[in-house]
């Protein structure tokens, strides 16, 4: 049941007399749960919208034209608050993180309402026939979905969960209704490997053309792994056998799985091409995010003029990128006549040396290594800082870090938008 606590005027709503006060109860005779209720049917055009108003319950039989709202504004308890996660997942990066963080960082959800917003990766593990049935009936779709292995025994040991066996079974019934999948698996040696990995792909084909894409990304250990289950850390060799294995099955099948960069970094081997990432569906998961990042770099740098520039800027990465950037840096060099670029490789001291990708740098660790050895204008990527704020991972702000370092930071979000910024200074 959700409260109405506002009627647009002229509204659907208000033509049939609804008010602020009333309830919303259910839409088709089905219970509203959630703000996505009222999302999907206001979309729709025939349907039964059941109100209780002054304590009388009344069907109102809805025909609208699919873009005409209803005009309802609904209480706070419609919208989303993230249903938690239940797995004990041995590779789980939160279970990885140091303690004394904010208390936000460990919040694990699972939820598939966030999948299909937001996309949010979930394991299936907490969504049960009721569930089901509502993705279908809403058409909840795309969904991204952690896999891991089809085969019940190792994917129960992988999440430490029981419903873990079922997952191959629920993305069958998603994939047989019409809901369209995009998934994930979490490459551990030893684990979910070699042959395992092998029939995953085959079970995961098997759902096509509702299963849209793989990602393949390695298990990333911090060193804050007290007490946790022993993994292995994805190396050269094993890098390279991954990509063999996803390459045969593309070939085999047609194209849908992708190895993330950092399985062609490990392996020491020369990326995709930009034209090779299809819709770039899982370029969270980094699958496709560098060859991205150096097209719009070139194409900023096709539409502007060659100019003189007496600008010095360092530019702060990881360690898996910092090559990448330094090339990239030249180019822009090559159009700002006198630009002096200087790309620092940050070391992740916080989580551990295996941990290089920049998104996961600290304030702490760019204190420590970078202090007095900067320009005076720095850019930074803005995957350092939390989701629509100026913070580090460790706490510290933007503007405190600049006042430790004494320098100008600039905050990127993306290849054009490097260009950008360095252009300008």
């Amino acid at each position: 049941m959700a409260k109405i606590i506002k009627v647009d005027k002229h509204s659907v709503a208000d033509q049939l007399g609804i008010k602020a006060g009333d309830n919303l109860l259910a839409f088709d005779g089905n219970p509203v749960k959630d703000i996505l209720d009222y999302h999907y049917y206001d979309g729709m055009e025939n349907f039964v919208m059941t109100i209780e108003c002054d304590g009388e319950i009344i069907d109102f039989e809805i025909e609208k034209d699919y873009d005409e709202s209803l005009g309802l504004e609904l209480d706070e308890s419609m919208e989303l608050t993230p249903i938690r996660c239940k797995n004990k997942c041995k590779f789980c990066f939160v279970d990885q993180l140091p303690k004394g963080m904010r208390d936000s960082l460990y919040v694990k959800d699972d939820d598939y309402r966030l999948s299909f917003v937001s996309g949010n990766y979930i394991t299936l593990t907490n969504v049960f026939k009721e569930e089901l049935d509502r993705i279908v009936r809403l058409h909840l779709s795309p969904l991204y979905v952690s896999v891991h292995a089809t085969d019940s025994s190792i994917k129960n040991q992988l999440v430490t969960n029981p419903e873990g066996a079922k997952t191959f079974e629920k993305l069958k019934f998603l994939a047989e209704n019409g809901i369209e999948l995009n998934t994930q698996i979490v490459m551990c040696p030893n684990e979910n490997d070699s042959d395992v990995l092998i029939n995953t792909l085959e079970d995961l084909n098997s759902l096509r053309p509702q299963l849209k894409s793989v990602a393949v990304v390695p298990v990333g250990l911090t060193k804050h792994r007290e007490g946790l289950y022993s993994l292995t850390l994805v190396d050269k060799q094993k890098a390279k056998e991954t990509i063999d294995i996803i390459g045969k099955i593309n070939q085999k099948y047609g194209k849908f799985v992708y190895p993330s960069d950092e399985f062609y970094i490990k392996a020491k081997i020369e990326l995709p091409q930009f034209e090779e990432y299809g819709d770039f569906e899982q370029i969270e998961n980094g699958v496709g995010l560098i060859r991205t990042f150096e097209q719009e770099v070139d194409y900023a740098l096709s539409v502007i003029k060659k100019k003189k520039s007496k600008a010095k800027v360092s530019l702060i990465t990881g360690e898996s990128f910092g090559d990448f950037l330094a090339e990239y840096c030249k180019k822009i060099e090559s159009k700002l006549n006198g630009l002096s670029t200087q790309v620092i490789k940050v070391q992740n001291e916080f989580f551990g040396a295996s941990i290089t990708v920049a998104g996961l740098i600290t304030a702490g660790d760019i204190i420590k290594q970078c202090k007095g050895k900067l320009h005076k204008d720095v850019i930074i990527p803005s995957t350092m800082l939390r989701e629509f704020t100026t913070t580090f991972l460790d706490g510290l702000s933007v503007s405190e870090l600049e006042k430790e370092l004494n320098v100008k930071l600039h905050i990127c979000s993306g290849g054009e938008h490097l260009v950008k910024i360095i252009s300008k200074l």
